[in-house]
């Protein structure tokens, strides 16, 4: 008997370590489908396109230098698996990783083989035919579009989403604007409102260039209070010497870049006729660099201190 009450004991103990087993499997289970459920991203890219991933990007062919540079400033730069021809900041980080063709050249089967679960791209960069091709091949596609820092904030954030790290994206978010707002707030203690700056983007034997109204450049110069002579250009914009002269800045930011001996600032200083000019007659005529003011990345902190220090500056 005392036998039969022990057997029957250990199968009730087996019994119920089965079931309990099985219970505790299927609450499992059970968790998972959620977890997975969970992890489901759904974001609207800046192209009003509804994309959906399974969990954050870990494979990521990334276009355009901006949002690579975004990448990287939300700790997600090694997730990078091809880069666009023009992707070269950080340098260090990015020379090592497949570049990929962009713009015409742009080759869809070189970015498939690379095997990414996302391509980063900007609206402008490529066409709808492009995007169908890999979307076709199981790729998920996020465009990115940014004109003003308003609309950089947007990117970092959907990139941010697109990867996971949505806390690293509103950190980064949160140290731009405090960045831009100590430093426009360091120019209204200056005390110097009133002085006019010229944004040249090429030089004058190829046709001067600059950049007006909704530019990075005038959104930073508002900022620092100083007045954009070509602020009722729209964009980016070819203007005439004359103008430029008409104008008289006090201050001439050129970005053009310096090579093969060409040096831009110098070319300005001994420009005809431009001797009358402001700028030119007190030397406060600059090299920039073009990313840092062009780009829609978080450089563009850079760009403004750089500007501040080159007008404010000791």
């Amino acid at each position: 008997m005392k036998q039969s009450r022990a057997f029957f004991s250990k199968s009730v103990w087996v019994f119920l370590t089965l079931l309990t087993g099985c219970i505790l499997s299927g609450f499992s289970s059970g968790l998972s489908v959620l977890a997975e459920e969970a992890s489901e991203i759904v974001v609207t890219d800046m192209a009003d396109r509804e994309i959906e991933l399974n969990g954050p990007a870990e494979r990521i062919v990334v276009l355009q230098p901006s949002n690579a540079e975004i990448l990287f400033a939300i700790e997600s730069g090694d997730i990078i698996v091809g880069r666009g021809e023009y992707v070269d900041y950080p340098f260090e980080e990015v020379k090592d990783i497949p570049q990929v063709s962009t713009g015409e050249s742009i080759n869809i089967e070189e970015i498939i083989a690379l095997n990414p679960d996302v391509v980063i791209m900007t609206t402008m960069s490529q066409t709808e035919d492009q995007i169908n091709q890999i979307e076709a091949a199981g790729i998920k596609v996020v465009a990115t579009d940014a004109s003003n820092i308003e609309e950089v904030y947007e990117s970092i954030d959907l990139i941010g989403a697109v990867v996971g790290h949505k806390e690293q994206a509103e950190q980064l978010i949160a140290d731009m604007e405090e960045t831009f707002a100590d430093y426009s707030q360091q120019a209204d203690e200056a005390g110097e409102e009133g002085q006019s700056i010229y944004f040249e983007i090429s030089p004058l034997e190829y046709g001067i260039w600059t950049g007006g109204q909704s530019t990075f450049m005038n959104e930073i110069a508002e900022m620092l209070n100083l007045e954009n002579i070509f602020a009722d250009v729209e964009g980016w914009g070819e203007v005439s010497e004359e103008q430029v002269l008409e104008r008289n800045p006090d201050y001439i930011i050129t970005s053009t870049m310096p090579i093969d001996g060409f040096k831009p600032v110098e070319e300005i200083l001994g420009r005809d006729g431009w001797d009358t000019v402001s700028a030119v007659k007190n030397e406060h005529v600059f090299l920039a660099n073009s990313d840092e003011f062009t780009r829609p990345s978080p450089r563009l902190t850079d760009a403004i201190k750089t500007l501040y220090d080159i007008v404010y500056g000791d």
